[in-house]
């Protein structure tokens, strides 16, 4: 499978990835791919584990964050094989962004064409906490506070994962020690030589258009998921369609809101205003 027109982005969460990522997408108009977006549209094709047959509770509460661990590696190495599917469905110009805590130097080395297509951020592990922390208590869950606290040992157990994993086979390591505009530049220094080199054709409209529904799908499945109980966050940040080089605008639209956009056919709520 030739993905010479991929450009990894590997690290844990809260590490500045998508932020990243997306950043050098709108910059020099490429795709974007994010493996998170794709979580429940995978849901049906993954095989059958331990992991999936279990509760909430038993996956975040109850477990401990190294057995958690466990389960999220045999899971991102069904995932990452669903992700060279998407990826190869992808056109082949302009270059694609591909960012997610399940890319691990390992599994992208296999079909990587060059190590100037990868990199992998690596953040403090107490500045990590700190973020991961904050996003509060997890739902569905009979302890949110526990289910965080966790997650966020077992976050900091792939942020290691990461780091001897990339050092053992000589991949780009990116430290996140600095604000994430200087992250972006640090990213872009790296990138630069590929992406000067890579297929740069693109119709930019219809790029944006599929990475939104793409998102609008996630959005719709996990909100699913979740039965009775509804996220706090109920408008979603859509990317603008108008097609312009560089556009980095977001537009927020409730999920009904962007539903009703998509049947009826007219866009231009998803469209900047031209200057």
């Amino acid at each position: 499978m030739d993905l010479a027109h991929v450009l990894w982005i590997g690290g844990p969460p809260a590490s500045g990835k998508t932020t990243i990522a997306r950043a050098l997408s709108r910059r020099f108009d490429l795709q974007l791919y994010v493996v998170d977006w794709r979580t429940w549209a995978h849901e049906p094709r993954m095989p059958a584990t331990a992991f999936r047959s279990l509760s909430m509770d038993e996956r975040w509460v109850t477990a401990t964050p190294a057995q958690m661990l466990d389960w999220f590696l045999t899971m991102s190495r069904h995932r990452f094989r669903l992700v060279l599917e998407d990826l190869r469905e992808l056109p082949d110009s302009p270059l694609a962004v591909a960012e997610g805590p399940q890319l691990f130097p390992t599994s992208v080395a296999a079909v990587l064409r060059s190590p100037a297509n990868a990199l992998f951020l690596l953040p403090n592990l107490d500045e990590q906490r700190e973020r991961l922390l904050a996003r509060g208590p997890m739902l569905g869950t009979s302890d949110g506070l526990r289910a965080r606290a966790n997650a966020t040992e077992r976050d900091l157990m792939i942020t290691r994962r990461f780091g001897w994993e990339a050092a053992d086979l000589q991949l780009t390591v990116l430290p996140v020690d600095a604000p994430l505009d200087a992250m972006v530049e640090r990213a872009v220094e790296h990138f630069r030589p590929v992406i000067e080199r890579g297929p740069r054709d693109a119709d930019l409209q219809g790029l944006r258009r599929f990475e939104n529904d793409v998102l609008a799908t996630q959005v719709r499945l996990y909100r699913q998921s979740l039965g009775t109980l509804k996220p706090e966050d109920a408008t979603v940040s859509f990317s603008c369609e108008c097609g312009a080089p560089g556009c980095a605008e977001e537009i927020e639209l409730s999920l009904e809101e962007y539903d009703a956009l998509s049947a009826g056919g007219d866009r231009s709520r998803l469209r900047r205003p031209t200057p």
